[in-house]
C-alpha cells in the first residue's frame, strides 16, 4: 500500500508565494506617503482616479453592458484615500456617483445602489485613514529609533573619552597602583551616578537639584546647605558638572571644610536668562591657600566645560574655598 501524500509539502510549496505577496505588500506600504499631500494635490489625485475608473468602465462596456455601474469606482476610492487623503477619497466617491448616474446607472433601483455604494466608499475612506495612521506611527517610531541610536552612539563615544581622561589624569598624579585605584574608582562612581540620573529621564533634561543631592550624598548630606530653584540642566553639562562636584567634595573632605568638625558647604544656584549660575562655598574649615602645583582638580576647573556649554572658576578665599560655575544653553 502506498503511503498517503503529506499536505505539509503543499504548505511548503505555498511559502514562496506567500513570501512574494508579503514583499509586494511591504514595498507598496513603503510608498505610502507619511503625510497627506496638500489639498489641491489630493484633488488632482481624485480627478485622476475618477478618470481612471470611468475609463476602465468604458473599456469594459462590451463585456459589462449595463452591469457594474459603480463597482468599478470602489478600488479607486481606496487608492485616492490612501495617497491623497480622506478628502480625495470623498471626491472620487462624489465624482464617481455623478459619472455613474449620467452614463450607466439605471433609474430603477438607483437609491439602493447608491446607498450601498456610499456605505462601501465610507468604509474604504475610514480604512484608508486607519492605514495612513498606522504608517505615520510606524514612520515616527522608526525616526525616533534612528535618533536614539545616533544619540546613544554619540553619548557612548563621549563617555569613553571622559573615562579615558579620568584614567590618564588619575595615573599621572598617582605614585602607586593602590593610590591610582583609590582616586580613579570614586571618580568613575561619580560619573556613573550622573549617567544614571540622565538615563532615568531620556526624554527630558535632568533636574539640577536632583543631580546635586545625588552626587553629594557620599560626603554626608547633613553638612551641606543646598538652595536653588528648580532648574533643568542641559544634558551636555551633566557629566562634567558631576565630576566637578565630586572633585570639590573630595578636596573638601581631605583638606577643606569637610575635614574640620564644624565645617560645612553651601551650594546655591540661580536660573538666569539662557543659563545657570552655581556656587560652591566652603565655611568653617582650615585656612585655605592656593596649591603650589596644578593637580587633577585644578585642570578640571579650567577644562570641565567646553566654551559653548559653560565655564568654572575657583577662588581661594581666607574663609574658605569658593567655586563658581556658569552653565550655558539652558534647556527649556
Amino acid at each position: 500500500m502506498s503511503a498517503p501524500s503529506r499536505p505539509v509539502h503543499r504548505a511548503g510549496a505555498l511559502q514562496p508565494s506567500l513570501r512574494f505577496v508579503q514583499l509586494g505588500l511591504g514595498a507598496l506600504a513603503s510608498r505610502i506617503p507619511v503625510r497627506p499631500p496638500p489639498f489641491w494635490q489630493g484633488q488632482l489625485i481624485a480627478i485622476g482616479c475618477t478618470a481612471g475608473g470611468a475609463g476602465l468602465r468604458i473599456v469594459l462596456t462590451p463585456v459589462a453592458h449595463n452591469h457594474i455601474p459603480v463597482v468599478i469606482f470602489y478600488p479607486f476610492v481606496l487608492i485616492a484615500s490612501i495617497w491623497g487623503g480622506a478628502a480625495a477619497g470623498i471626491m472620487v466617491w462624489v465624482l464617481g456617483t455623478i459619472v455613474a448616474i449620467n452614463l450607466w446607472l439605471p433609474v430603477e433601483g438607483r437609491e439602493i445602489t447608491l446607498t450601498a455604494f456610499s456605505l462601501v466608499c465610507l468604509f474604504g475612506v475610514l480604512l484608508a485613514s486607519l492605514l495612513r495612521a498606522v504608517v505615520e506611527l510606524h514612520a515616527e517610531g522608526e525616526a525616533r529609533a534612528v535618533l536614539l541610536a545616533h544619540e546613544l552612539k554619540h553619548r557612548g563615544a563621549n563617555l569613553l573619552m571622559v573615562v579615558q581622561a579620568i584614567s590618564a589624569q588619575s595615573a599621572r598624579n598617582a605614585k602607586t597602583m593602590s593610590e591610582y585605584q583609590s582616586t580613579f574608582e570614586p571618580r568613575l562612581a561619580a560619573l556613573a551616578r550622573a549617567q544614571q540620573i540622565v538615563s532615568e529621564t531620556p526624554d527630558a533634561p535632568p533636574d539640577l537639584g536632583v543631580l546635586v543631592r545625588h552626587l553629594i550624598a557620599p560626603f554626608g548630606s547633613d553638612r551641606f546647605a543646598i538652595r536653588g530653584p528648580e532648574c533643568l540642566l542641559p544634558r551636555e553639562t551633566a557629566t562634567p558638572l558631576a565630576l566637578l562636584l565630586h572633585e570639590l567634595g573630595t578636596n573638601a573632605t581631605k583638606y577643606g571644610a569637610l575635614s574640620a568638625p564644624g565645617g560645612s558647604v553651601s551650594i546655591e544656584w540661580d536660573c538666569e536668562v539662557g543659563g545657570i549660575r552655581l556656587e560652591w562655598r566652603e565655611l568653617g574649615g582650615p585656612p585655605v591657600s592656593k596649591p603650589s602645583r596644578a593637580g587633577f582638580g585644578s585642570r578640571l576647573f579650567k577644562q570641565a566645560f567646553s566654551p559653548e556649554h559653560g565655564s568654572a572658576s575657583i577662588h581661594y578665599e581666607p574663609d574658605g574655598l569658593r567655586c563658581t560655575a556658569h552653565l550655558n544653553q539652558l534647556e527649556a
